[in-house]
């Protein structure tokens, strides 16, 4: 057995932990639930707010920056995205030039000045070489591969063993540079080069290839000075080496022939001509022939003596990295001094490539990397594996720089290549190569590479290169650009030698593009095939004259490339062609979209099926287009190739757009706080997303502890937690899903969980196999619905071709040989369209309308007008392009004939979207026109109420006359109508969808209401509808602006006026329907998709919740729907003020139980805990329960009441401190009635105020707009929202500090606003984590209170500062001093939370004894004085002084009893925290008497509030302490409590609990509830599960280890010992709770045990010694908090007695257990004294109990407690062993 070495280490962290999950502990319960109209109520701001003070932390800086696991192994927060091996470093240091790999750091600004030597080499020969492997067929590339690699990679070891470095490739081309120093001559440099440069022509002058290729090299060398530069930034990084020297090194080698060495004249300057025998040129270059004399050699007239010992020398063959063993491929700091010396052996040439590996650069050199290479060494994959021959199409691009100074220069160069990059990577391309041989720069972009691959690399290339070359040339300083694209097979892979080698592309096409782009400048040129596979239409291409290309025998013909004509036309608005039949597949789009909000949908993903080219990309455009217009976030990732080879590729895509995040973060963290933003707070577990999303979180310690399954489940945790906390409607398009990896799969399955994305997938028959089981899988999801597309019908042929040319007509036989031909698939008629038209068949006309008569014999079909109309993507541009194709109208048509091609302008005439709503508009009653327009002040959607409210004088009868008219002209509906068709529209089919989708369908209301037709003078019930909408936003966008500015502030100040006076309550609580939108989309608002949601106001509706309503199931999900409809998503954000929360439950509590001794008959004696806990047949009877004994409990004043409620103690009668403690909290009348499962009044308050501001502010109400601004953030505050407070108390603290002057504010009222203000910011840069920054709002909150807290220093000074603060106060602003002190209670408390998190316990202490003094004082918000009360006794508990809870206490009595108004039952959540608090004090003080009154106070509000997280919390402690005073009855009540809130929590951890506190019962009392066989039989399920960490699992597994270690079971002890023991080393558990010190208590127990199994055993010493040292320093650890939790302290002194038995210290021993008796015996722990008495009995009835797997039952038992003998039944500790059962 081995057990792991634990350091406690308790920090303020875990104190805090506790505090903050006081909060969270109090949010009811909900099952997952979405409703139409709630997107608006997402907190939907991303702009981030000004910090005035300088000195904050960014939020994000200190939550991602901090020092974590990572920096302890040696890893940088910067390379969390990416974790490089030693090997991968080395394997990118071979990629990139030794000048790159020693640049202290990559700055373009600082560019490197060297004075060097270059060659240039040009290798003729491998284009022949290319098409000649080719042609070979299967293995010709790999032979290709090899064959290049061994000539180059020779060429390349020349280089590096005569001190060169390869700075770049190009092609068959490369670069070489030698550097000089300040001790080096420039001669002999230039000489070393030119000794290699002969070389290389002795060795490799001709290399005949085995297919008959020669091979030759020409080589130029030039010196001189040089600047070496990065440019680029982000991943997309490059570098560039120039100066006059590349320039003249271009120029030597365009004059140099194969097998030569020709220097430039300047270089020749340099050389002493003697030494070598060479021949000058005319134009100065000079040819070197050989070596003569070695200037070097100290005898100057000493002959050199060849070459042959230098081509000896040369050391072949060479090894690859890749093949290195793979010991030496560790750090080097773990590897002995042989294998460093064997590393630096095999990697001699270039010693650099160590240099990389130990400054650990990879991560930095990864950014000079294309992401084909990328993908190939993350997956640790030979590089070699990248070679291929692929069809792609080339963009050569150079750009002419001005004469400029070197640095002018690099500033071009590295803008060009930053545009060049962002444009590129849009267009899924690669940016091969930058290239500055000349005086021209040149970039080589690649279309279609591994990964990049996709059906239109042509068309992408044009347009991208046309975007490029736009965009270049408006830089300054650029003179012309010009690009060239080609076309066709090349071949891909790395080439050179394995220590330095470069991805390139090799083949006749690179060259192509490179010769056109150097033939017609500042152009965009392509060659025929380019033009034929563009699919784009002739208008966009000239055909180029006939020009002869260098080393091009046949170049066909060139086109010139242009979108000026098409710009013209249509701007910059993006257009796609009409969608030709599939208006059924959209229509089932639409009805899915509808769903949006709802509380169910039909399916979670919609799946589009069918064959190459049927058009499934253009149907996902158009959905896209639509979702978009719904007000949808569109993600849309077309899949290729390198998304299935790349695990979670497409996953991290797809959160970054979801994110919006449009090009890759490198600098900072942006797209780690996106996430933290949407999920309101910063999670530790974070960190497993790293490698899923590429996100680079901290990573925290126990991640390195688990395997990878852990870390897995761990990951889907969080990531099915940010999925949740996404609060917008996505729209997810994934494009050719058989390219997905599995890996995303598994995350996007969970995407499908979440009602607000909704997902369409598309996949191509006869491109995925049964091999993908994820794939599969798909197709059998239920939750997927397949939609197959089918080829298109013959009529829709004619329409397609018209579409395809721009014209308004084709001949009949073009149609008939499409049809034919094509079979209805439109890529083919597409293809079939561009083949005839680049052959010259057919011909496109533009001819008057009078000439149609001449061309009869063509049959011209004219489809209809409507399917050739361009359409705009965005729908909002629609008006413009139609404007200006009707500006552009004419009285020509165009058509197709078989000889000739134009271009056609479509024009359509659309009247005009705001003339029609105007012609409506007009065509109204002038009472009809006021009741729309105030209708459209209120919003898209609107209640009747409100609408009658503001106007002037309604009459009933007229405006629901008027209601009708505009419901039957189709301008208002019933919002709640496409709620019921969601209900009855089935998707199954797109016919019966559209059947029942008709028009007549607005004409109706579903609203909740009576309705009598005949005492409504037949007016139709959708004339009194409550819940109206606009049919079409642009409706209401128009009234409004009809509107003068006065009549609307007038409007909006009456809305004002009537929501501030009107008190609002959900239906559950006794109000109606009316509806409020959010103001964070007051305008925006969606078409056929409003925001609705619920507000009530005292009027109730008697039929609301008839049985009519609840009839069927339908109507209960409308009413459902209804109630709920303002429930907002739910913010999961910690607070360490006890911040109320607004969800409520929708857990329906399910306490008929089956169990063992469940059911039981009734006790003698009525207890409390059988009206709370005991299992009842009738689900409403339970609740009525809670109901009935609320009142009561609450109200209790004197014992006996609580012996009325069963209630009784056998100390009762010695309690004299009893009156002094208890306190009666008066509740208001009707709170117990309330079903919390079903209010929103919290929600609706929020929207209230939310709409109260939109109000206020376009009324211009400033005074107003700042009252509720500080009402609504305190309101979000209250529901953890920190983001929406802060952005609504920043705008009020803008307008009042700079519009102050206009404002209506004494200097005083304006102080209380700033205050507050202040308070509220403070409190809100808490919950986000920003300690500092809160500090700081938080001492202005002070300063305005006259709260001097930094200037108090001693003790002394603190306790006057008190009083003098208080007079000061009342001296300074006697008329509010009420209001003042008041609010600085709030302040006062988030100081405390501040203070004492920051570790000042001494200014905490200060701050909460104000607040406990100001809350004595004055009238406050009943939520402040608990938060004083609770962090004041939490405060008090961390710091071991207990005895100071109990006058917290009285504070609590005399605060409650100054309450004159009863407690309301929003205001429940605060008390339920003050009696959790008090709850912990008693247990600390062990006054166990009360503190099992005052926990059943908690149970009774925390069921009541369906709080069940609460509820678990306090049943173990509860549990123990009825066992510890012989209460067994409500003991095993609330035993059996846990497993019913586990029906209603759906939760197996509560279900944990009840099995681990049964275990409990047999562990320390001796009999049982559930037999010891049913837990096993139960964990042994668990045990199958992941380990999640909960305190209920713990319990449950340290039992059973320790109940088999008793029963001397090794074997099943062993099941549970590894997790029973991973509990040592978990400090984030120990939190001082009484949970936990029982838990941790009986861990030690479970090792004592251990241990005294082991005392005898030889053999097991070293265990023996190892685990004492264990168990005495957890004794050791646990000592303090047993000593503060001094209920559970003789526990620990029986246990430190048997440590000391086992040491052989029996008298210190025996002393122990006295004294632990006699600590029972005063904190009246019945338990723990019969368990110390026990040490003096044998134990044999509870073994032979245990053996027998049966234990008394409870009932039993309880008898035997109660008669003085339970001691005899109980466990003794022992070290004798009891023998296997």
């Amino acid at each position: 057995m081995s057990f792991r070495k634990s350091k406690r280490n308790r920090s303020r962290r875990n104190s805090i932990n506790h505090m903050l999950d006081v909060n969270e502990k109090w949010r009811p319960l909900g099952r997952r639930i979405s409703r139409r109209g709630t997107d608006y109520l997402d907190d939907d701001s991303d702009n981030d707010l000004p910090i005035e003070n300088e000195t904050c932390i960014n939020w994000a800086e200190e939550f991602f920056g901090r020092k974590s696991v990572a920096c302890i192994t040696g890893m940088n927060d910067q390379d969390m995205d990416v974790q490089l091996t030693s090997k991968q470093t080395l394997i990118l240091a071979t990629l990139v030039p030794n000048e790159l790999l020693l640049l202290p750091k990559y700055d373009h600004a600082d560019p490197k000045r060297l004075v060097g030597v270059l060659m240039m080499a040009d290798v003729a020969g491998y284009t022949a070489l290319t098409e000649r492997y080719t042609n070979t067929g299967k293995g010709g590339t790999y032979r290709l591969t090899v064959t290049l690699n061994t000539y180059i990679g020779a060429l390349v070891d020349i280089i590096y063993n005569h001190g060169g470095d390869v700075i770049k490739f190009a092609g068959d081309a490369f670069l070489a540079l030698w550097k000089t120093d300040k001790k080096t001559f420039l001669s002999h440099t230039i000489h070393s080069v030119i000794t290699c440069a002969l070389v290389i022509q002795h060795s490799y002058a001709k290399y005949e290839t085995d297919v008959k290729v020669n091979l030759r090299v020409k080589l130029a060398i030039s010196a001189g000075n040089l600047l070496f530069s990065v440019i680029g930034s982000g991943i997309d990084m490059n570098y560039i080496l120039f100066g006059l020297p590349v320039i003249e090194a271009k120029l030597a080698e365009s004059v140099c022939s194969s097998g030569e060495v020709k220097l430039t004249p300047s270089a020749w300057a340099h050389c002493y001509s003697r030494n070598y025998d060479h021949v000058i040129h005319d134009d100065g270059h000079v040819t070197i022939k050989t070596i003569l004399y070695d200037p070097h050699d100290n005898e100057v007239n000493k002959p050199y003596l060849g070459f042959t010992t230098l081509i000896r020398n040369i050391r072949r063959p060479y090894t690859t990295i890749e093949s290195l063993p793979s010991n030496l491929m560790d750090s080097p700091k773990n590897l002995s001094p042989s294998d460093i010396a064997k590393k630096a052996e095999a990697l001699y040439l270039r010693k650099a490539v160590l240099v990389a590996e130990e400054r650990n650069i990879g991560s930095d050199i990864r950014k000079f990397m294309i992401q084909p290479v990328l993908t190939q060494i993350d997956a640790h994959q030979p590089l070699e594996y990248l070679t291929e021959m692929r069809q792609v199409s080339v963009l050569f691009i150079t750009l002419k720089p001005r004469e400029c100074a070197p640095l002018q220069l690099i500033t071009i160069v590295n803008n060009a290549y930053q545009i060049t990059c962002e444009i590129v990577y849009k267009s899924m391309g690669c940016v091969n190569k930058i290239i500055l041989f000349d005086k021209d720069v040149m970039i080589l972009v690649i279309f279609g590479l591994r990964g990049f691959k996709h059906e239109s690399e042509a068309q992408a290339a044009l347009k991208c290169g046309y975007s490029i070359r736009k965009s270049l040339a408006a830089l300054d300083g650029v003179l012309d650009v010009s690009l060239g694209v080609t076309t066709g097979q090349v071949y891909c892979g790395v080439v050179g030698h394995p220590l330095r080698r470069e991805f390139t592309v090799i083949g006749s096409i690179v060259n192509k593009a490179a010769r056109l782009m150097c033939s017609f400048h500042n152009k965009i040129t392509c060659d025929e095939t380019t033009f034929i596979k563009s699919k784009m239409s002739s208008n966009s291409f000239t055909l180029q004259p006939k020009t002869d290309l260098k080393g091009i025998q046949s170049p066909g013909k060139i086109y010139e490339y242009s979108e000026e004509i098409r710009l013209k036309e249509m701007g910059t608005i993006t257009t796609i062609p009409p969608l030709l039949d599939r208006d059924d597949e959209l229509q089932f789009f639409d009805s899915w979209m509808k769903q949006n909000g709802a509380v169910h949908r039909d399916f979670d993903a919609l799946l589009l099926i069918g064959e190459s080219r049927i058009g499934k990309s253009r149907m996902l455009e158009w959905m896209s287009r639509k979702a978009r217009h719904k007000n949808f976030q569109i993600s849309y990732i077309h899949l290729t190739s390198i998304h299935s080879a790349t695990s979670y590729l497409a996953l991290s895509q797809i959160i970054e757009q979801i994110l919006g995040i449009t090009e890759p973060a490198t600098i900072g963290f942006v797209k780690e706080q996106k996430i933290c933003d949407i999920l309101k707070n910063y999670d530790e577990d974070l960190c497993y997303l790293n490698n899923i999303i590429k996100v680079r979180f901290a990573y925290h310690e126990g991640i390195f502890t688990q395997d990878e399954e852990k870390r897995k489940e761990k990951a889907k945790i969080m990531f099915r937690k940010l999925i949740r906390a996404i609060r917008q409607p996505h729209m997810i398009f994934l494009d050719d899903l058989h390219n997905l990896d599995a890996a995303s799969w598994e995350y996007i399955s969970i995407i499908f969980e979440s009602m607000k994305i909704f997902t369409v997938l598309s996949v191509t028959r006869g491109k995925f196999s049964s091999v993908h089981t994820w794939l599969y899988s798909v197709f059998i999801d239920e939750n997927v619905r397949k939609m197959v597309l089918g080829p298109l019908a013959s009529v829709w042929i004619p329409p397609l071709a018209c579409q395809i040319l721009d014209v308004d007509a084709v001949p009949r036989d073009l149609c008939n040989a499409l049809i034919v031909k094509c079979n209805g698939m439109p890529g083919l008629v597409e293809s079939f369209i561009v083949h005839l038209f680049s052959t010259g068949a057919i011909e496109l006309k533009k001819i008057p309308l009078y000439e149609l008569e001449e061309y009869k014999d063509e049959a011209l079909r004219f489809p209809d007008s409507n399917l050739l109309r361009p359409v705009a993507v965005n729908i909002h541009e629609q008006e413009e392009l139609d404007a200006m194709l009707q500006e552009n109208d004419d009285d020509e048509v165009s058509i197709c004939v078989v000889t000739e091609k134009e271009e056609l302008n479509v024009n359509i005439n659309v009247q005009n979207v705001d003339a029609l709503i105007m012609i409506q508009i007009d065509s109204l009653t002038p009472y009809q026109q006021l009741l729309l327009k105030i209708a459209s002040v209120i919003g898209n959607v609107f209640s009747r109420d409100l609408l009658e409210s503001i106007m002037y004088e309604n009459q009933p009868l007229v405006t629901a006359k008027a209601i009708k008219r505009l419901f039957a002209m189709r301008i208002l509906g019933c919002a709640n109508v496409k709620m019921k068709m969601k209900k009855f529209s089935s998707l199954s089919s797109t016919q019966t969808q559209t059947s029942r989708l008709s028009n007549n369908t607005n004409l109706v209301c579903e609203c909740p209401i009576e309705y009598d037709p005949d005492n409504e003078e037949n007016l139709p019930k959708y004339a009194y509808c409550q819940v109206i909408k606009f049919k079409n936003k642009n409706s209401q966008l128009t009234c409004y602006e009809l509107l003068p500015m006065n009549q609307k502030k007038e409007f909006h100040a009456r809305a004002v006026n009537y929501l501030e006076n009107n008190n609002q309550k959900c239906p559950e609580c006794g109000g109606t329907l009316i509806v409020l939108e959010s103001y964070m989309n007051f305008f925006p608002l969606e078409e056929d998709e409003p925001s609705v949601a619920t507000l009530a106001h005292e009027h109730s509706y008697e039929s609301f919740y008839s049985e009519e309503e609840y009839s069927d199931a339908d109507d209960r999900k409308t009413s459902d729907v209804l109630t709920t409809a303002s429930a907002m998503l739910r913010r999961e954000t910690n607070f360490l003020l006890p911040l109320r929360n607004y969800t409520q439950s929708h857990s329906i509590l399910k306490n008929s139980v089956e169990g063992p001794n469940w059911n039981r008959a009734s006790n003698k004696r009525v207890t409390v805990s059988s009206f709370i806990f005991r299992s009842l047949s009738q689900v409403d009877v339970s609740e009525s329960m809670n109901q009935i004994m609320l009142r009561p409990l609450l109200e209790a004043k004197d014992l006996s009441e609580w012996h009325e409620l069963g209630v009784i103690d056998s100390t009762d009668q010695i309690g004299a401190y009893f009156h002094d403690q208890n306190v009666s909290i008066p509740i208001e009348k009707g709170v117990s009635s309330i079903d919390f499962k079903r209010c929103t009044c919290s929600d609706l308050k929020i929207l209230l105020h939310e709409q109260l501001l939109t109000h206020a502010l376009f009324a211009e109400m400033k005074e107003k707009v700042i009252e509720f601004s500080v009402q609504l953030s305190y309101l979000h505050l209250m529901a953890n929202n920190a983001e929406s407070a802060i952005e609504v108390i920043t705008n009020a603290e803008e307008i009042l500090t700079k519009q102050g002057k206009e404002l209506n504010f004494s200097s005083v009222q304006r102080k209380i606003f700033l205050g507050r203000i202040h308070s509220l910011r403070a409190a809100s840069e808490f919950i986000k984590g920003e300690l500092l920054v809160s500090k700081m709002y938080m001492e202005r909150a002070c300063r305005i209170y006259g709260l001097k807290i930094n200037q108090v220093t001693s003790d002394l000074e603190r306790f006057k500062a008190l009083f003098k603060n208080i007079k000061v106060k009342k001296r300074k602003y006697k008329e509010h001093e009420e209001i003042i002190a008041a609010d600085s209670v709030f302040c006062l408390n988030v100081a405390t939370s501040v203070y004492f998190a920051m570790g000042d316990d001494k200014t905490a202490k200060l701050t909460s004894t104000w607040a406990l003094d100001r809350i004595q004082q004055v009238d406050c918000r009943l939520e402040d004085v608990c938060d004083a009360l609770s962090i004041g006794t939490q405060l008090e508990l961390d710091k071991g002084l207990t005895e100071g809870t109990t006058e917290i206490e009285r504070i609590f009595k005399r605060v409650i009893t100054k309450i004159k108004e009863p407690i309301q039952a929003d205001k429940l959540y605060s008390i339920g925290k003050v009696l959790v608090a008090t709850f912990r004090a008693r247990l600390a003080r062990a006054e166990l008497p009360a503190a099992i009154r005052v926990g059943f106070r908690a149970m009774i509000v925390s069921k009541f509030l369906h709080a069940y997280n609460v509820s678990v919390d306090i049943i173990p402690d509860l549990f123990y302490i009825l066992l510890a005073r012989k209460r067994f009855e409500e003991a095993v009540d609330v035993v059996q409590l846990a497993i019913v809130i586990s029906r209603n929590k759906e939760s197996q951890a509560n279900e944990t609990w009840y099995y681990a506190l049964c275990m409990d019962l047999i562990l320390d009392a001796g009999f049982q509830l559930a037999s010891p066989g049913s837990i096993y039989k139960y964990s042994h399920g668990l045990l199958m599960e992941s380990n999640n960490g909960s305190a209920a699992r713990r319990r449950l597994f340290v039992n059973l280890w320790t109940y088999w270690l008793r029963m001397d079971n090794e074997r099943r002890a062993k099941k549970f010992e590894d997790e029973a023991l991973s509990w040592l080393n978990k400090t984030d558990t120990d939190d001082s709770s009484l949970t936990t010190l029982i838990s941790s208590l009986r861990l030690t127990e479970g090792m004592l045990e251990s241990l005294a199994r082991k005392m005898d055993d030889l053999r097991k010493v070293v265990d023996v010694m190892e685990l004492r040292s264990i168990a005495d320093k957890k004794l050791g650890a646990l000592e303090r908090d047993c000593r503060m939790m001094k209920v559970i302290y003789p526990r620990w002194i029986r246990l430190k007695s048997f440590s000391q038995t086992l040491s052989g210290r029996l008298n210190t021993a025996t002393s122990a257990i006295n004294q632990a008796l006699d600590d029972a015996h005063r904190s009246r722990n019945c338990l723990e004294e019969e368990l110390a008495r026990a040490v003096f009995s044998n134990s044999k009835f509870w073994v032979n109990s245990a053996r027998s797997g049966i234990f008394l039952h409870w009932k039993s038992g309880s008898e035997h407690a109660r008669d003085g003998s339970w001691h005899q039944i109980l466990y003794k500790m022992s070290v004798a062993r009891r023998g296997p059962s």
